[in-house]
Formats: structure tokens, C-alpha cells, sequence
């Protein structure tokens, strides 16, 4: 019997509206500690992917920051007195998870082997595969997942000693 990917699959799948903002995201992603979801248009559709790879090249790539020397601080006040050293403005100029998402899915179905799975992640070079049935994603397999259905495929049959 081969494995397949409903067998391994996280199926407590977390995704994310295209139109969620970053902040939001970024705070979901250190609450949950995720590495990365799907990402769903308004009907629940699958339509991108996105990970924290993607926030921190965002961050690094979007040139918007204040770097004009300015005295502000030294003089603005808040209930009368100074700010706190490290006080910083927000920035509302945030955007969306349509705006910096993988649109193109690396994807299979609940029925999909794991061989095909491996497969496709080293050929791809992911690290992670959505599950989906029809166009709703159902579950995420991870390279850890990969790794343990190896694992426990081994030592099924006989296991032995890794080399």
C-alpha cells in the first residue's frame, strides 16, 4: 500500500484572504509560528502561497523608510513629556498578502503519492505542498511530513540502520 498525501497531510490547514494586510500576517505567523499558508480569494479558492521568506524580502526591498535626520524626538512631546527612547512612528503604509504572494501553487490532490510529493518538492525546490480538493486547500505537507512518512515507511518494512 503507498502512502499518500491525505495520510500525511497537516489537515488543520490555516489559509489567508489575499487581501489580509501584512501586519496581520506577520502577526498570525509569530502566534501560530507558521513558516508560511496558502492563500484565498473570497470564495476560498486557492490562489497563491506566501511565507515568511516573502514578508522579510518585502521588508528589506521597500525603500519607504524615514532616513531624513530630523529632530522630532529630541522635541516632540506626549502628555507633556518626552517620548521614550526607541519610540518610533507607525507605519501605516502596510500591504496586502496579494502583493507579495507566490501565485503559483505547487500543488496535489488527497489521492497524490508520496513519491510524487518528494518529487516535486526537491525538483521545485519547496519546502511545503498544498493539499487540495477541487480548488479549497484541505492540508499542507510540509518537508518534515516527507520525512516522517519515510520514516515510518522504513521501519515498516524492516527499518535497518541509516548510512
Amino acid at each position: 500500500m503507498s502512502v499518500t498525501a491525505r495520510e500525511i497531510m497537516s489537515a488543520d490547514v490555516v489559509s489567508v484572504p489575499k487581501d489580509m494586510d501584512l501586519r496581520d500576517l506577520s502577526k498570525l505567523f509569530l502566534k501560530k509560528g507558521f513558516t508560511g499558508a496558502p492563500v484565498v480569494d473570497e470564495r476560498g479558492d486557492l490562489v497563491g502561497v506566501i511565507s515568511q521568506t516573502d514578508l522579510v524580502y518585502y521588508n528589506l526591498t521597500r525603500g519607504d523608510e524615514l532616513v531624513d535626520e530630523s529632530h522630532f524626538y529630541q522635541t516632540a512631546r506626549v502628555e507633556g513629556r518626552h517620548l521614550p527612547r526607541g519610540y518610533q512612528i507607525a507605519d501605516f503604509n502596510s500591504g496586502r498578502v496579494a502583493d507579495i504572494m507566490t501565485p503559483a501553487v505547487h500543488a496535489v490532490s488527497e489521492r497524490a503519492g508520496l513519491a510524487t510529493i518528494s518529487r516535486m518538492m526537491t525538483s521545485k525546490h519547496i519546502h511545503r505542498v498544498i493539499v487540495k480538493r477541487g480548488r479549497k486547500p484541505v492540508g499542507v505537507i510540509s518537508a518534515l511530513d516527507v520525512l516522517r512518512a519515510f520514516a515510518r515507511a522504513r521501519a515498516a518494512n524492516g527499518g535497518g540502520r541509516a548510512h
